[in-house]
Formats: structure tokens, C-alpha cells, sequence
């Protein structure tokens, strides 16, 4: 077993330990990342890597737990009534607070618009749920509850009354370190801005390619991000020799996460596949890291999994070599740059 791969397994274990123990940094914010970096230096693993990795990990526990939750949901709907706040429960239950609080939400009240109004009530609590007459009948009592800590119950914003419930909700949703709206606003627009520098470092190499939006835009559904014009060569290091081989690739998809066994398995390969079958062998770049290469399924030969960076050099059709740092083709191979 190797060096990194121990790390790997090493690291994996504390995610997994964390997040199946319910670690109190999963419902603090400012805890979660103080203690996400003193992980970060002990395991000498990067900070980026890491905080994608435990959201994986969680990931698969809400998964694994969502039915115990669901099922539940009367017991803690009464224990919400008798004055345990949102966020205790929360813990208590061992899930995601914003998760946690669409479950019980959708449970104790009954909002006009299904679906759509439960989405806007986690978006800003103080305006949807702010008043008493969304909650069911047989939880209204939950509003006669007198917090300990004693503040008003006074929306922050309009300094008008409030619920009990749209307080809890917002303390929850702020509680929560990797779910809620602000947290997919931000992965979505990471996951934009690192296709963004995918497609600028092609157009640094001159690497001819079809955007993501283009092939939508002209009707081809289960697109890559790029779709390359023309097939290009990319080095790697094979698995169970010293030398260095060369496979082709016909497009690039940009993962801004870590690659960790699991969700590569489970979640990226089957995708990749098929753009494979659609489009033939393919690039899977994760841009904050993955597991050692040798761990990692890559569908038969047919997917070429990079990390942090877009691997160079690349071959064109015509045999010349390109390489990112200087832009431009170049007539010979340059010296040792293997992609690992």
C-alpha cells in the first residue's frame, strides 16, 4: 500500500468517524472550520480537499439516514411542541440542520404552493413562516413556548413579530456549515467559475472545443463540459509500470470537488460512461483533488482521471505538443511533465 493511499484511507476514516458521530463542528459554522483546518495540517491534507470530502461523507450518511428521520418525524414534531428547539433536535438526530428543518417544516405546517413554498420558506423564513397561521392546528401550541435564552421573538430585518418556528428555522439554517441557500449559491457558482478556467486554459493552448452550452444550445443532451473538435493525447502514468503511455480523450468534464472513491464510483463513472458512449474516452478533471489514481475506477481505459489541474502536455492530431505555461504548440516533447 502506498504512501498516499494510506493517507487516503487514513483521512477517510476521520470523515467518516466525524460526521457518523454527529462531531459538534457539523452544526457550527465558525467551529466547523477551525477544525476542518487543524485536520488539514495534521493530515497534511488540503483544506479545499478535505471540506469536499466530509460534504461527500455526509452526503452518503443523509442518505443512509433520511427514512430513520422521515419516520420519526410525529416523535419530534411533539418534542418540537413541548419546547426542544429545532437546532437540538437536529443534533439529537444526527442530520444536516437545514435538511433537518425541511423535513419537520413540511410536516408541521400547511403552506399554499407545495413544494415551491416549502423551497421560498427556506430561503427566508421570517416572511414565510413569520406568521402563526401556516403552522397545523395540532402544533400551534409550539408558539406558546417561551425560549430560555429569552430573547423576542422579532424579526432582525423588519423588527415586526414573529414565529417561534421561522426563528428556529433561520438559528437552524445559519447553524448548518454545509447545507442551505447560501451554500448551493456558492457551489453552483464555484462549479461555474472552474468551468470558466477550464475553457480558458483550451483557448490559452489553442485547443479547438465545443462549450457545454453550445452542444445544448444545437440539441445534444448529457453533455460533457467541452467537447473537444478533434481527439487529443494526454500522457498518464500507468498503473503498474514506471514508464508513462499516452491515451486519447474527445472532451474535458469539469468536477469542482474532491474525488473521492465513493462518489467517483457512484455518481461520476456512470455519467462519464455516457458521455463515452455517446462521444467516445474522456477527461475527468477534479479541480480540488481525488483519490490516488490507483483506487479510482477509470471505466475500462476509457476515462482519464487529473486533479487539481488541466495535465499537460496535450498531443494534437499533428503531432506537436502544447503545453499550458506557455501557450503554444511546441515542435518536440517537453522534458518529464507526466500527468500523475
Amino acid at each position: 500500500m502506498s504512501a498516499e493511499v494510506k493517507k487516503y484511507k487514513l483521512v477517510e476514516q476521520w470523515c467518516h468517524k466525524k460526521v457518523s458521530d454527529g462531531a459538534d463542528f457539523l452544526f457550527d459554522p465558525v467551529l466547523f472550520h477551525h477544525s476542518l483546518y487543524t485536520a488539514s495540517k495534521e493530515f497534511h491534507f488540503p483544506f479545499e480537499a478535505l471540506q469536499s470530502f466530509i460534504r461527500n461523507i455526509t452526503t452518503i450518511h443523509v442518505k443512509r439516514t433520511s427514512h430513520i428521520v422521515r419516520a420519526n418525524v410525529g416523535r419530534i414534531a411533539q418534542d418540537y411542541v413541548k419546547g426542544t428547539s429545532i437546532l437540538s433536535l437536529a443534533r439529537k438526530s444526527n442530520y444536516p440542520p437545514y435538511l433537518f428543518c425541511r423535513i419537520l417544516v413540511e410536516a408541521i405546517t400547511d403552506m399554499n404552493g407545495g413544494k415551491r413554498a416549502l423551497i421560498d420558506a427556506m430561503r427566508d423564513p421570517m416572511a414565510v413562516l413569520g406568521d402563526a397561521k401556516v403552522i397545523l392546528p395540532k402544533y400551534i401550541d409550539s408558539e406558546t413556548i417561551k425560549r430560555s435564552e429569552g430573547f423576542p421573538r422579532i424579526d432582525p430585518q423588519s423588527s415586526k413579530p414573529t414565529t417561534r418556528l421561522a426563528q428556529e428555522v433561520m438559528e437552524a439554517i445559519e447553524s448548518d456549515p454545509m447545507h442551505g441557500p447560501r451554500q448551493d449559491r456558492q457551489r453552483h457558482a464555484i462549479g461555474i467559475e472552474y468551468e470558466a478556467m477550464l475553457e480558458k486554459c483550451l483557448n490559452e493552448l489553442d485547443v479547438p472545443f465545443e462549450s457545454e452550452q453550445a452542444l445544448r444550445e444545437r440539441g445534444t443532451s448529457r453533455t460533457p463540459d467541452v467537447l473537444l473538435s478533434c481527439p487529443m493525447g494526454v500522457r498518464v502514468t500507468k498503473k503498474d509500470a514506471d514508464d508513462d503511455g499516452w491515451r486519447v480523450i474527445c472532451w474535458i468534464d469539469s468536477k469542482a470537488l474532491f474525488g473521492d472513491v465513493n462518489t467517483h464510483q457512484t455518481s461520476v463513472v456512470p455519467q462519464a460512461e455516457s458521455y463515452v458512449h455517446r462521444f467516445g474516452p474522456g477527461l475527468i478533471l477534479y479541480w480540488f483533488g481525488c483519490a490516488p489514481v490507483e483506487m479510482l475506477d477509470d471505466a475500462h481505459g476509457d476515462i482519464v482521471i487529473s486533479s487539481w489541474k488541466l495535465p499537460e502536455p496535450l498531443l494534437f492530431p499533428t503531432g506537436e505538443f502544447t503545453e499550458l505555461q506557455r501557450g503554444k504548440k511546441a515542435g518536440s516533447e517537453p522534458k518529464n511533465e507526466a500527468m500523475r
